[in-house]
């Protein structure tokens, strides 16, 4: 090889190295959460749980004699939000929501890395990921019947979105469902995991389809074969708004009166209340969750 080959395949090495491991983020968001959940009117206990989550790296300076106005330090921070609505006799339902936080909250301070900045995407490295992630979170129902042997039976949906500056990743098992608000107009995100589903994609006509609507094919739990996570992937724009919540808000209000509650609160908690009342005014037949991250420019 000439030798002036060579060098360019030097120059070419720290060049792939610093696009591979450093990126330049683009407009970095800032986020606001909002939060609430209720038992409803029919249920004894509430069965769903939800979490929201901020993780940051710092950096700190502690000597220099460059000016320090020269020096700014960049955010970096990620959230995370999820929730987790659970079936199951009395307290196993509840039970098994619980330990999908509780076992998302431990795992996620035990990765090797954090996924902190996003530039190009590698969607099958993310995806990966996630489902490394929900194999151990279903190591943990695994390990909660060896010891309670009664909550086999007992399982639970899983949504949640991990937000890091302009990206979001979102992982879902079951029905509980995740909402892109954006200028004004709301689409669903996720697919649920239902035979009403299935039923619906084959062509099934609704109303033969709707008998089967809380019918999962999809969830965690002790015996669960098939707990593999959707994993859909989004870059966010200042004023978007992310709700997961669960189907006890869906099956009660329709999707144009959620968008309305958002188009209509002034901050994230204002609408989570608002959404929750909207179930409950509906009727309030299941335990109804919302959670919301509203974007904004930093």
């Amino acid at each position: 090889m000439p030798s002036h080959d060579s060098e360019t395949m030097e120059d070419v090495k720290p060049a792939l190295a610093a696009a591979k491991y450093f990126v330049n983020t683009p407009a970095e968001m800032a986020f606001e959460f909002g939060a609430a959940s209720h038992k409803g009117h029919r249920r004894t206990e509430n069965q769903d749980h939800y979490i929201v989550l901020r993780r940051t790296r710092t950096q700190q300076l502690l000597f220099t004699n460059v000016p320090t106005e020269e020096l700014a330090l960049p955010a970096d921070e990620a959230y995370g939000i999820a929730v987790a609505d659970g079936m199951g006799g009395t307290g196993c339902g509840s039970l098994a929501s619980q330990i999908a936080i509780r076992s998302a909250w431990d795992i996620a301070g035990r990765a090797t890395s954090w996924v902190m900045k996003l530039d190009d995407m590698n969607s099958t490295e993310l995806a990966e990921r996630v489902e490394g992630f929900v194999y151990l979170m279903q190591q943990a129902f695994v390990e909660e019947f060896k010891a309670n042997p009664q909550f086999g039976n007992s399982g639970t949906t899983w949504t949640c979105a991990y937000l890091v500056s302009a990206f979001a990743v979102i992982a879902q098992i079951g029905d509980s469902p995740a909402f892109l608000w954006r200028d004004g107009t709301m689409r669903r995100v996720s697919v649920d995991h239902t035979i009403e589903q299935e039923f619906i994609s084959a062509g099934v006509a609704p109303e033969i389809a709707g008998k089967f609507s809380h019918m999962l094919t999809r969830c965690l739990g002790y015996e669960s074969q098939n707990a593999r996570p959707d994993v859909h992937f989004l870059r966010l724009k200042p004023d978007d708004q992310l709700l997961i919540c669960s189907d006890g808000l869906t099956d009660m209000a329709p999707e144009t009166e959620i968008a309305e509650c958002l188009d209509n609160s002034i901050d994230a908690q204002t609408a989570c209340d608002a959404l929750i009342r909207l179930a409950l005014n509906a009727g309030g037949k299941d335990n109804v969750t919302a959670v919301l991250a509203k974007a904004r420019a930093r």
